[in-house]
């Protein structure tokens, strides 16, 4: 059972989990993107299904405290009656200035919050001309602020600024190098080469902030460098990229060249200081969970996984672990170093 990943020089070790499935509070509900800030704060994305109440954005730290949700409506949680924000919400994506956003494929908006998690305003028109969005999917930002989108039902990558005004655009329907079919999650790395998990094709494709296409990586399937409809993507300091393989239900690690490193399945071997919290408040749960025979097994591994950060301040690599309710997090050892068996 693997705690601690090594490979090439490097190493991935389990850190922690932190979540539970729950409606409100301290949990998630299918947990789709995550995003951290460099003092350790978590914003999550949680879908929880069209038109589902508990379609909101949670707020916590890194150390499992909760701080506080938005994003959903209703007057128990401060919001109007009759108005819900989200209705199927998909990345989450944070300025500067750490104001927060989130994407809406249903509706095709991005909503903008405060870091108190205070509604300030919704930009976006759906459609396919320049500068509308059709199926907003992932979101993040580059060093100048803007904000790129995917646009997942029309397969093109358009760049805002954060204020919604319309700046480039590239990309296709298709499945010849370039072109794209439902794509689903974005990153930058320290150049502005963007990344893009091509969904529908099962691969990744590399873009310069141009558009024009650099690489393509990952192909249909099980085996090695292989994907699954992939979902999320981050790149670390080292430009080593983290995709999260959906249907496979791991994350590859591929290195900057793209060759496939090595996989994480999942190592949360442990329950979470808010799953502690369910079990010590439900002993027929902890009676049923002791029935099952490879509990741990089974408690440790990634479960439909969609969404990916990595804290390149922390060195922290967050997995959204989408039907689990929970983000697994690992730390990357940048200088490991394999031991001296010869003492």
């Amino acid at each position: 059972m693997a705690l601690n990943t090594i490979v090439a020089g490097r190493a991935w070790l389990y850190s922690h989990n932190l979540g539970r499935n729950a409606q409100a509070g301290m949990g998630f509900s299918q947990p789709v993107g995550v995003v951290s800030t460099k003092e350790g704060v978590l914003y999550v994305a949680n879908r929880s299904g069209e038109q589902n109440p508990s379609t909101r954005i949670s707020k916590c730290t890194i150390d499992q405290e909760f701080i506080s949700e938005f994003g959903r409506k209703g007057p128990v949680y401060g919001g109007n009656d009759n108005v819900q924000i989200f209705t199927w919400l998909t990345g989450v994506a944070v300025d500067k200035d750490e104001n927060v956003y989130g994407s809406d494929e249903w509706k095709s908006q991005i909503s903008i919050f405060d870091k108190e998690g205070e509604y300030l305003r919704t930009w976006g028109e759906k459609g396919d001309d320049p500068g509308q969005i059709n199926g907003a999917a992932g979101i993040c930002f580059d060093a100048d602020d803007n904000l790129w989108v995917v646009n997942s039902f029309n397969s093109r990558i358009q760049k805002f600024t954060k204020d919604g005004q319309y700046l480039s655009g590239f990309g296709e329907k298709g499945d010849l190098e370039g072109q794209m079919e439902m794509p689903s999650g974005i990153s930058l790395d320290a150049e502005g080469n963007v990344y893009v998990t091509d969904w529908g094709n099962s691969r990744v494709q590399k873009f310069t902030p141009e558009g024009q296409h650099l690489l393509t990586f990952g192909h249909a399937g099980t085996g090695a460098g292989s994907l699954n409809h992939p979902t999320g993507v981050c790149i670390d300091n080292d430009g080593d990229v983290y995709v999260v393989d959906w249907m496979n239900e791991r994350v590859v690690i591929y290195d900057k060249e793209a060759r496939p490193l090595t996989y994480l399945y999942g190592d949360a071997v442990d329950v979470s200081d808010w799953g502690k919290m369910s079990l010590d408040a439900n002993p027929d749960m902890v009676k049923r969970r002791n029935q099952v025979s490879d509990m741990v097994d089974q408690q440790r591994k990634f479960r439909m996984p969609m969404g990916c950060f990595f804290d390149r301040d922390n060195n922290r690599l967050i997995v959204a672990d989408t039907n689990r309710g929970r983000l697994q997090v690992y730390v990357k050892d940048y200088n490991y170093q394999d031991p001296q068996f010869n003492l």
